[in-house]
C-alpha cells in the first residue's frame, strides 16, 4: 500500500462525500487526527477499519489499497498485486512474533532458571549465582529508570504502553498505537542508559574496595548482573513493542 496515494484518494473520497475528517472519524471510532495523518501519508488504517472505511467512502477495497478507481481492465492485475503485498505484510508479521517469542522464551528461561536455584538454596542446597546477585542494584536499576520517565513525562504514556501491550488490543487507531510504541521505544534507550549508570556507580563501589581481593570476584560478578538486569528489561520491552506494531 503506497500510503501517500492511498491517502490522497481517502481525502478525495471524503470530500466527495461532503464529509469534514471529524465526521469520518466519528463514524469509524476514532480521532479526526487519526484520519489528518491517513490522508498527508503519514499513517494507514489499521487492517479493522478497513472494511467500515470503504463502506462509508462507498470504493472496495481493491481500489483502497490501489490509491485510485479502477477500470475492469485493470482491476484483476490490481486484485493480485495488492493481495501479493497483503500476503507479504502478514509474512513480516509472522516474522516479528517470531522473534518476539524466541524473546519471551529466552526471558522465560533465565527467570524459571532464577526461580530454580533460588528454590535450591533456599532447600538447603548449595550457594550458586544468588551469592552474587545484589537485588538493591536492580531496585537502583529500577529506580534509575522511573526517575528518567518522570522527568521527560513518560511515566504514565509507559504503563498505559504496557496495559496496550497485554492486552494486545487490535482496537487500537493508528496514533495511539503509534504514541504507545514510542514510549516503548523511549523506556528502551531509557532502560539502557540506567544500565549504563548502575554499572558506573557498581564500578566506583568496587574502587573503593579494590584493596581487599577477597572483594574483587564477587563485586565483578555483581557488576556483571547490572547488565543482565538491564538486558532482561530492554528484551522484554521489546517484545511488548513488538506486539503493537
Amino acid at each position: 500500500m503506497n500510503q501517500e496515494l492511498t491517502g490522497s484518494f481517502i481525502a478525495q473520497l471524503r470530500k466527495e462525500k461532503n464529509m469534514t475528517q471529524k465526521e469520518l472519524a466519528d463514524k469509524l471510532g476514532i480521532s479526526d487526527k487519526t484520519v489528518s495523518k491517513w490522508e498527508t501519508g503519514n499513517g494507514t488504517p489499521d487492517v479493522s477499519l478497513l472494511q467500515p472505511l470503504c463502506k462509508e467512502l462507498s470504493v472496495n477495497l481493491n481500489e483502497l489499497l490501489s490509491g485510485e478507481r479502477l477500470s475492469d481492465e485493470s482491476y484483476s492485475g490490481k486484485a493480485e498485486e495488492n493481495m501479493m503485498k497483503l500476503a507479504k505484510d502478514a509474512e513480516d508479521g509472522r516474522k516479528n512474533k517470531k522473534v518476539v517469542g524466541i524473546i519471551g522464551a529466552g526471558c522465560g528461561v533465565l527467570i524459571f532458571s532464577f526461580f530454580l536455584e533460588y528454590a535450591i538454596i533456599t532447600s538447603g542446597g548449595t550457594m550458586g549465582i544468588f551469592a552474587f546477585l545484589d537485588f538493591p542494584t536492580l531496585i537502583m536499576l529500577l529506580g534509575l529508570l522511573m526517575g528518567i520517565e518522570l522527568i521527560s513525562g513518560r511515566f504514565l504514556g509507559l504503563f498505559k504502553a504496557l496495559g496496550a501491550a497485554i492486552k494486545n488490543s487490535k482496537n487500537l487507531d493508528d496514533e495511539t498505537r503509534k504514541i504507545h510504541v514510542r514510549d516503548l521505544k523511549f523506556a528502551i534507550i531509557a532502560t539502557i542508559i540506567a544500565t549504563l549508570f548502575a554499572t558506573i556507580i557498581g564500578f566506583i563501589s568496587m574502587l573503593h574496595s579494590i584493596q581487599e581481593p577477597s572483594t574483587i570476584g564477587p563485586s565483578v560478578a555483581v557488576l556483571s548482573v547490572s547488565f543482565l538486569y538491564g538486558l532482561i528489561i530492554v528484551a522484554l520491552l521489546y517484545a511488548f513493542r513488538e506486539r503493537l506494531k
